[in-house]
């Protein structure tokens, strides 16, 4: 991606994006529709960032360490295309200390099933767990799995925001920081997030993309007794050739789930004709 002159950046037109409910986060996301590029940074008011919860300023922070150690390396497929500004910069009459740039791209799960083939909805599926496998192999799990978080840039899938991001090996460390629509059942019982984690929160993706109909609970514990008990899967019958797969993907105990995305793929690549 071409890389912006910092000392242009403040005439770049850039857009404040970010919904209000996030800028309490101390996250802001800015995007110029001619350059069709977003700038995120922190949060640019120094007295405002130390009100922060500490939970936000790490995650911020986490994402950008994440970044700068493993964004050289050509053997990674997760990263979209991106600049990171490692020294201060005005921006919008704003002072700033880091940020990241990353290309615009569109969302993956925007192209609907229905108007694919089996083998082309097969192929979009692949294309969203192969970064997740790559990002395993590292020894790394996104642990903030959603959506959105799915992006096609030139026909390759990348991820977005990991401020979330954590060692498999964490020993249990755990985290009340999921979306409750995408936590897998034994999150709303005080474990930590795995690979069968991230399995489950994938499934939900995969299965509210080729049902079309998005989860549905009122509150906290409503999600907890879908997940727990009352969630059942039924896709459309032209699309039932998936169902063993998101059945295995969604199991409510953690040791009947498929393991992890190695074996998602695998599945993919040899159960589905």
């Amino acid at each position: 991606m071409p890389r912006l002159n910092l000392d242009y950046l403040d005439t770049s037109n850039f857009e404040l994006r970010t919904k209000a409910r996030s800028l309490g986060f101390g996250r802001r996301l800015y995007y110029a529709e001619k350059q069709a590029l977003w700038l995120k940074t922190q949060i640019s008011n120094i007295s405002d960032r130390l009100k922060l919860s500490t939970q936000a300023e790490l995650g911020w922070q986490r994402e950008l360490n994440f970044y700068q150690v493993y964004a050289r390396s050509s053997e990674l497929n997760f990263f979209l295309p991106h600049q990171i500004i490692q020294q201060p910069f005005k921006f919008d009459h704003d002072h700033f200390e880091h940020a990241l740039i990353l290309v615009d791209a569109r969302a993956h799960f925007q192209v609907m099933p229905h108007q694919q083939s089996i083998t082309q909805i097969r192929q979009h599926l692949l294309q969203a767990v192969e970064p997740l496998v790559c990002l395993q192999e590292l020894g790394y799990i996104h642990a903030d799995l959603k959506q959105e978080h799915f992006v096609n840039d030139q026909g390759r899938v990348y991820l977005l925001d990991f401020e979330h991001v954590q060692s498999i090996y964490q020993n249990g460390t755990y985290e009340l920081n999921a979306t409750p629509r995408y936590m897998a059942p034994e999150l709303f019982q005080g474990q930590a997030k795995s690979l069968q984690s991230e399995v489950y929160a994938l499934g939900v993706i995969f299965y509210e993309w080729l049902s079309g109909q998005r989860l549905q609970a009122t509150d906290y514990l409503d999600w907890a007794l879908l997940h727990c008990q009352r969630l059942k899967i039924a896709l459309p019958e032209h699309l039932q050739v998936f169902q063993g797969l998101l059945e295995d993907m969604l199991r409510k105990q953690k040791p009947h789930r498929l393991t992890d995305f190695k074996a998602v793929r695998s599945y993919l690549m040899t159960e589905i004709e």
